[in-house]
């Protein structure tokens, strides 16, 4: 088919409105993550948070696999319980709200707890079997201590130097959130403790540089690593050794 000039502008105006109208449209159409079957059952086990607890978001806008389904799962997440509370960060806007909280990766979730404003974090969005990991994060947050036994309690709050423990996880690994779990529930005791769920598909090279072979995964300090879901009180002993 032949165009004359004039037709051939109409015709690419007509194909720049379409894509800009399509861009647009996937801009701000929100897609729900979180089904009304399941936002029932949701409810319900949020209904253990004893108080409101706060979600930071650390997101950008281009080039951020994750953070499209990061800001619904969040928005999914506030029409649920309005115990929950969410900042949103931007990279391009925020660059020194994220430089104060030392955020590197996009999408990072942080949970705040009563202890600790800045230590319970997921890299990556928690969905698959860690979707357990994060509903479970927000009922522990919401207490003054998570539920642990006294024992690891006492000895968790004698720590006195800086931990971080990295979780390797993939998000159809059934174990993985296990040892999300304790980590996490370890930093709500002693602020000192830093534990972050990494998504190993979603931030290859990290699994590369801490050669993640299998999950999950924890990196202690960068010196010690523990294969596999295992007890609170066997992680306990793994993070007084990487302290000495």
């Amino acid at each position: 088919m032949l165009f004359n000039l004039y037709e051939f502008k109409i015709f690419i105006l007509k194909s720049i409105k379409l894509i800009m109208d399509f861009t647009i449209l996937l801009v701000v159409l929100k897609l729900k993550l979180i089904s009304e079957e399941d936002a029932k059952i949701i409810k319900d086990f949020l209904k253990q948070m004893e108080s409101e607890v706060k979600i930071l978001l650390f997101s950008q806008r281009f080039k951020c696999t994750g953070c499209r389904e990061a800001e619904n799962l969040v928005d999914d997440l506030l029409e649920i319980s309005d115990k929950l509370k969410v900042e949103k960060y931007i990279s391009e806007d925020s660059k020194e709200v994220f430089h104060k909280y030392d955020i590197i990766y996009v999408p990072t979730f942080i949970v705040v707890s009563h202890k600790n404003p800045d230590g319970i974090r997921f890299l990556g969005v928690p969905l698959g079997y860690e979707f357990t990991s994060f509903l479970e994060d927000l009922v522990n947050a919401s207490k003054p201590i998570p539920d642990l036994p006294q024992n690891i309690i006492d000895d968790l709050l004698n720590i006195e130097r800086n931990v971080h423990l990295k979780v390797f996880v993939t998000l159809s690994c059934p174990y993985c959130p296990i040892a999300v779990k304790f980590a996490h529930a370890f930093a709500m005791v002693n602020p000192k403790i830093r534990a972050e769920m990494i998504d190993a598909a979603l931030y290859p090279q990290l699994a590369l540089k801490y050669s993640v072979s299998a999950v999950p995964k924890t990196v202690i300090n960068d010196r010690f690593e523990v294969l596999g879901a295992i007890p609170p009180n066997l992680l306990l002993d793994k993070i007084k050794e990487a302290v000495k």
